[in-house]
C-alpha cells in the first residue's frame, strides 16, 4: 500500500515525529509549508486565534493532488488551542480521500491528551464524508509552547507505542 505523510509542524516536534514514522514504515514524506509567521507570542496567538477559527493556510495547491495520488494517508499535526492547525484544515478541505486509508497523528503539550474523542471525531466526520476511511487518531505530548523540542528518544518512543500500522 502506497503510503504517505503529509505533516505541519512549528517547533519541530511533529516534524521529528513523522520523520520517524515515515521511515519505520517506508512512507514518503510531504511538508506542508505555511507561510503565515506564527513566531513569538504574537505568533503563538495568532495561532492560536487561526486554529480555534477553523483558518485554512495557503499552501502549494500541487500538494493536495500529490497527496491524493496515496493509498493510505497520515496526517500529523501540533494541536494549536485544542484545534487542527490551518494547515491541516486545508489538506482536510482540498485532498481527495475517496477510497482512501485515513491516519491522523497529533502532537500537544497536555501531558494527558485531553480531549482525544473529540478531536478524532472531528477528523472521521470531514474524512468520511468525503468517502475516505479513517482509520484513527494517535495522539504524542509534544513539548509547552515556548519550550524546546523533545529529545527524537522521546518521541520515537512515543511513536512505537502507539502508532501500529502496516
Amino acid at each position: 500500500m502506497k503510503t504517505c505523510i503529509a505533516y505541519y509542524s512549528k517547533t519541530g516536534n511533529t516534524k521529528m515525529a513523522a520523520l520517524y514514522l515515515a521511515e519505520k514504515i517506508d512512507a514518503k514524506v510531504i511538508k506542508l509549508d505555511d507561510k503565515t509567521n506564527y513566531g513569538g507570542i504574537i505568533g503563538f496567538i495568532k495561532g492560536g486565534m487561526n486554529a480555534s477559527k477553523a483558518k485554512k493556510a495557503e499552501l502549494d495547491s500541487s500538494l493536495y493532488d500529490e497527496i491524493s495520488t496515496f493509498d493510505r494517508i497520515i496526517l500529523a499535526t501540533p494541536v494549536w488551542a485544542g484545534k487542527t492547525t490551518p494547515a491541516i484544515n486545508s489538506v482536510l478541505e482540498n485532498v481527495d480521500f475517496e477510497g482512501k486509508e485515513v491516519y491522523v497523528m497529533t502532537t500537544q503539550a497536555n501531558p494527558s491528551v485531553e480531549n482525544t474523542e473529540a478531536r478524532k471525531s472531528f477528523y472521521k466526520d470531514i474524512i468520511e464524508k468525503k468517502k475516505g476511511s479513517f482509520i484513527d487518531c494517535f495522539c504524542l505530548q509534544g513539548s509547552p509552547p515556548s519550550k524546546p523540542a523533545r529529545s527524537k528518544e522521546e518521541l520515537s518512543s512515543q511513536v512505537d507505542q502507539l502508532v501500529k500500522i502496516g
